[in-house]
């Protein structure tokens, strides 16, 4: 799994890709379910834990876009693809922690401004490698790690990370930050 979001596939203008699998045929459905279903997968998975949950999410999600798009005219959607397609996955997770979680923590449980990571500049970080970035990524904590790659790796915003954690965005911004920090520290060392 990449670090980083390759921006080939995830941000073509979603009306084309829809208005393609509007007309289109169950090969074309197939070919976009097999592009998808690891990244809807994996978001599933960091929200149950349980392999079977997730791979319900993840059916769920796309039983729930393939009907949005019979309702929808794709000619008006101004996005991109994941950007639509992603809160399919995220409405899914919420649903979820609606049924088995309960309710998250309101406060937060780490202050960025403590730190100074609330001022931190990421973009430089990513100049020192994606191998290296890895290497101090997997030192995080578990919760810090489910952020940091939904919010780089799979583009979700706060609120769907909040979503899909069952997290208040408080929550997700203050693990983000202490991740990003941790990154790089971790990164001066080598």
């Amino acid at each position: 799994m990449a670090i980083l979001p390759t921006r080939n596939n995830y941000q073509q203008s979603a009306s084309t890709v829809l208005v393609d699998l509007k007309k289109g045929d169950t090969s074309k459905r197939n070919d976009f379910v097999w592009m998808y279903q690891d990244r809807f997968y994996a978001i599933a998975y960091m929200a149950t834990g349980d392999p079977n949950h997730a791979n319900e999410l993840t059916i769920m999600a796309f039983q729930n876009a393939f009907g949005a798009l019979k309702q929808l005219n794709p000619k008006q959607v101004s996005m991109a693809i994941w950007d639509w397609l992603s809160q399919f996955i995220v409405d899914a997770c919420a649903e979820y922690h609606s049924q088995y979680s309960t309710p998250n923590n309101t406060n937060p449980r780490t202050d960025p401004s403590a730190d100074g990571s609330a001022q931190m500049d990421w973009e430089t970080t990513i100049i020192l490698g994606v191998q290296r970035v890895k290497r101090c990524l997997n030192a995080l904590p578990e919760e810090q790690q489910k952020v940091f790659l939904l919010r780089h790796n799979f583009q979700l915003n706060y609120d769907q990370i909040g979503a899909v954690l069952n997290q208040t965005p408080e929550n997700v911004m203050a693990w983000l930050f202490r991740a990003r920090v941790q990154i790089v520290k971790c990164l001066g060392r080598g």
